[in-house]
């Protein structure tokens, strides 16, 4: 169903977060241009999560209005992704095996034995200075997994809304129309050219009679935007993967003494740690990537949680994809996806062995938005109605989300 957004009487006062007052505007409250900005602007990594999901649902829903509810765009994939990047950024669930891998609790406690007990000094793992650290390395990741959600929404969203605000009035083609707004996304340098060919198949889509080809222009310009996104996330997820072990130890937030010691100082005392206890880094390093590899790469759906490092599983008639996209026609989509390396009709061999690397990532995407465009649970709320009232009125609701 389609949320009309009318926020409840609230029994405290609207955090100054609070997006700008609903009401209906051309393509949809959370995702006109205001209401765009305004999750831009916000300062709080939690509550922005929030607003984000919730404003990549609401693209879906005004997409289905103008493409028809066959195909789903990538906002319906980003809007489960974001989601799950939330449990990372609020840190209410941090992920089990990176927690088990620092010796720590869901509370933060230390565990009684952690699997370095034998490598590691006992009165190190005593060091509160090092719970403090261990601590601090798990809020690494969910910095660089909040900066990467920020990243890609404060690109695309604007674009998603300029163009929702420009094709949905149109009853015909507007070729004059669609050039100016393709040729003022070229004009931006941070514009790549597969966001202004997933634009312009969008358009298409929009007035495409036989299903099939809408289908296909649809899982292209799906392709082209996860392709743009995973570009913009590499900085952020090879942060988010990589141990930020020895970068930490020169950070004044992580020291291991109290004192202000200068820099200078501090730097030495890091390069005599790495040599006293290398060995034992490069273990924890080893380990890090294990299981961070392991938590990161899963996906909560409506239907449940995708395992990112296996094949995309086929659906629930045993076919991998929907019978629009079991064959491409259109020779600009095989193409794209030989451009590539990937394999035109299957999804076997899609599963991601190391979520780092772009290649392996759009390895697995460009399968999962294949078989899953027609997954009209994909369109689903994210969140409840309540929910839904809190975040708006830029309060985080309390319980699971």
């Amino acid at each position: 169903m389609r949320y009309e957004y009318l926020l409840p009487d609230m029994k405290d006062t609207p955090s100054p977060h609070a997006l700008p007052a609903t009401g209906e505007a051309t393509g949809g409250s959370l995702s006109s241009s205001e209401w765009v900005e305004a999750i831009i602007a916000s300062p709080a990594p939690v509550l922005r999560n929030l607003q984000i999901t919730q404003s990549y649902h609401q693209f879906t829903l005004d997409f289905t209005r103008l493409l028809g509810s066959d195909n789903v765009c990538w906002c319906a994939f980003a809007t489960w992704a974001s989601k799950q990047a939330g449990q990372f950024i609020r840190g209410e669930q941090a992920p089990a095996p990176l927690l088990e891998l620092l010796g720590l609790k869901q509370d933060g406690s230390p565990t009684p034995r952690p699997w370095y007990w034998f490598l590691v000094p006992k009165w190190l793992l005593r060091s509160k200075r090092f719970l403090a650290y261990a601590r601090c390395t798990v809020e690494d990741v969910s910095a660089h997994i909040a900066a990467g959600n920020l990243r890609v929404y404060q690109k695309l969203a604007p674009i998603f809304a300029a163009f929702l605000k420009m094709a949905h009035s149109h009853q015909q083609p507007q070729p004059d129309e669609l050039a100016r707004f393709l040729d003022g996304l070229a004009a931006d340098p941070t514009t790549h050219a597969e966001i202004i060919q997933a634009f312009q198949n969008y358009y298409l889509a929009r007035f495409e009679k036989n299903d099939k080809a809408r289908a296909e222009q649809v899982f292209l310009a799906n392709v082209l935007i996860g392709l743009h996104e995973q570009k913009r996330l590499q900085e952020a997820i090879e942060g988010a993967m990589k141990a930020p072990i020895r970068q930490a130890l020169q950070d004044p937030e992580r020291r291991w003494s109290s004192l202000p010691l200068p820099q200078a100082v501090r730097a030495v005392g890091a390069a005599l740690f790495e040599w006293a206890l290398g060995p034992y880094i490069r273990k924890f390093e080893e380990k890090w990537q294990t299981a961070a590899t392991h938590s990161l790469m899963s996906l909560g759906t409506p239907d449940g949680t995708l395992k990112l490092g296996q094949d995309v599983p086929p659906l629930s008639d045993g076919a991998l994809f929907p019978e629009a996209l079991r064959e491409l026609d259109r020779p600009e989509v095989p193409e794209i996806l030989a451009t590539l390396g990937l394999p035109p009709n299957t999804a076997m061999g899609s599963a991601a062995l190391d979520w780092s690397r772009l290649g392996d990532r759009m390895n697995y995407i460009a399968g999962l938005f294949r078989s899953r465009q027609q997954d009209k649970g994909l369109a689903e709320p994210p969140f409840s109605y309540e929910q839904v009232a809190y975040i708006l009125a830029g309060q985080v609701p309390e319980g699971k989300l």
